[in-house]
């Protein structure tokens, strides 16, 4: 027995020492521990500030229908956007194929890849567009196709000064500008996302059309509030342009000092109020001042003619013959209305056409037109009278009416003869009479397969109250057109 309590005595002694120092082993360990994963959520900490620092280091992809893809750089150093507009369409026109009306033949109406370049938050901007749409050049023997090969679509320097303040305009420059009739919206509604296929006969046939220029420099103020001024709205455009406009192909000399100018203007006068009844209306007006210069090797005015929507074979349904526009002043003026509301949309344009002819050596000539169109998205996904560009699903019907009237004053105070030779269809003929009334009528319908994605078809249908005989003209040709056609933007 005493022993054994010895034994155990001296057992619980050692266990008593021993209780220290192992309980201090163990607060040890769990501060080490501590202190690693204090130093692991240090480092982690400092692992994701690293990443998220590279992160925002990287370029930014961003895409927009419509607007392309834009690669840009985290500090908005620099920035490069890539876009495609494309516009197919299948052609059944009334008329000789050997004269070039198509009959199920595949057009590329529009194919025009094009690539801009920002520089220091897009205060610098270089566009350089493709138009690459070389449908009917003309390589049939008895071919009246007026349509070229493949050019620059756009080749412009942007200054943005807007960005250092906002009373200061866009300043656009370059061998390939674009005047505002190209942003009108009365004229078309959009090439992409409205339904009229062309832009109306009389401003697409008079020189300006799509305000295309060969070189030039434009100013533009864009989208601007006029809530500062107590107006409840916003001026969408206002543009001023000096521009050799329709005279010869990007960057060509025009041989004159004789400059041509645009003025355009839409204004949104009740877009901030809430009262959707007005909020969509919107006014335009545009003025191009043309001097024709019969020293030039071209002049964007130097002519009067009205051609078809035709794809293959444009028909001419009246032409005053080239360079027929004597020494002067040509002034074109256009008041456009639209109003949307909901679903619909109502356009309506006018347009007012005027030579000098100064010295009366060609006699003067004039024209006028007007356009009432009517689009209304019928069907989407959320239901009837709904629906929009953006939104696929969308079923969009349209349809507008024109009239175009022309006139030369020929047998009249000018004594000039009506009976002027002027080059047609690749051969020489008179200019059987001297005005001439032309009406377009228009149906439409488009679905929206992706956003400013649409397949659909369009029907056209002409008057003229007067047209040139001749195997290659309208009288044998003029009809009905039936395009179906698939666009993207």
């Amino acid at each position: 027995m005493k022993k054994r309590f010895v034994k155990l005595a001296l057992l619980s002694a050692v266990l008593f020492a021993a209780a220290p120092v192992f309980a201090q082993s163990v607060d040890d360990k769990i501060k080490s521990l501590e202190q690693e994963l204090t130093q692991l959520k240090e480092q982690q900490i400092e692992l994701k500030k690293e990443a998220t620092a590279a992160a925002a280091a990287l370029p930014t992809f961003e895409y927009r229908p419509g607007n392309g893809l834009n690669i840009e750089a985290a500090d908005k150093s620099w920035g490069v956007r890539f876009t495609l507009e494309s516009h197919f369409r299948y052609n059944f026109e009334s008329g000789r194929d050997q004269v070039g009306r198509s009959q199920g033949e595949l057009m590329g109406r529009r194919f025009r890849p094009g690539i801009f370049y920002c520089i220091n938050n897009c205060l610098w901007e270089l566009e350089a567009t493709l138009d690459l749409d070389g449908w009917g050049t003309g390589n049939g023997k008895n071919s009246t196709n007026t349509a070229t090969s493949s050019i620059l679509q756009r080749g412009a320097l942007y200054f943005h000064a807007e960005d250092l303040n906002p009373w200061m305009p866009t300043v656009q420059l370059g061998m390939e500008v674009q005047n505002a009739a190209g942003g009108s919206l009365a004229r078309q509604g959009s090439g992409s996302v409205g339904a009229q296929a062309e832009y109306d006969l009389h401003t697409r046939n008079n020189g300006f059309n799509t305000g295309r220029a060969g070189q030039g420099i434009v100013l533009n103020w864009d989208d601007r509030s006029l809530s500062g001024i107590g107006i409840p709205g916003r001026i969408g455009k206002f543009q001023l342009g000096m521009s050799s406009v329709a005279e010869g192909d990007d960057g060509l000399q025009s041989f004159t000092d004789r400059k041509d100018f645009n003025a355009y203007l839409s204004v949104q006068p009740f877009s901030q109020l809430k009262n959707k009844w007005i909020r969509g209306l919107t006014f335009e007006y545009g003025s191009w001042f043309c001097n024709v210069d019969n020293r030039a090797n071209e002049n964007g005015c130097g002519r009067y003619r009205v051609q078809d929507h035709g794809d293959g074979g444009r028909q001419t349904l009246f032409d005053s013959g080239a360079d027929s526009i004597g020494d002067g002043l040509h002034r074109a003026h256009g008041p456009g209305v639209v109003w949307n509301v909901g679903p619909y949309t109502l356009r309506a344009m006018g347009s007012f056409q005027q030579s000098e002819d100064r010295g009366g050596t060609r006699g003067k000539k004039s024209a006028n037109s007007f356009l009432i169109g009517h689009d209304l998205f019928l069907w989407s996904p959320k239901g009837f009278l709904t629906g929009s560009a953006s939104t696929p699903g969308s079923i969009l019907v349209g349809t507008h009416f024109e009239r175009v009237n022309m006139q030369v004053d020929c047998n009249g105070s000018s004594g000039i003869s009506c009976a002027a030779v002027v080059a047609s269809g690749g051969s020489a003929q008179l200019n059987q009479f001297h005005r001439n009334r032309i009406l377009l009528r228009e149906w439409d319908l488009w679905y929206f397969i992706a956003p400013r994605m649409s397949v659909g078809t369009s029907v056209l249908w002409y008057d003229a109250s007067n047209l040139r005989t001749g195997a290659n003209q309208a009288a044998h040709n003029l009809g009905i057109c039936n395009t179906p056609s698939v666009t993207n933007a």
